[in-house]
């Protein structure tokens, strides 16, 4: 089985929000600092960014020519 890196992203994405949603729950007994919650915000926030197509390389340009 071959995972693509779109689905990667998914899982991270959809790791990341469970985790938060724990922490939420668990409140004050949560094992996560403020650093490791920041990163899985990061995760959700900008795992959509990722998954769009990058055409900044320098190679795009000239293939679609």
């Amino acid at each position: 089985m071959n995972v693509t890196p779109i689905e990667m992203i998914n899982n991270s994405i959809k790791l990341a929000e469970l985790k938060l949603n724990q922490h939420k729950v668990q409140g004050v007994k949560s094992t996560l600092d403020v650093f490791q919650v920041a990163q899985l915000m990061d995760t959700i926030k900008y795992g959509e960014f990722v998954k769009r197509p990058q055409n900044s390389s320098i190679f795009y340009n000239i293939s679609s020519n």
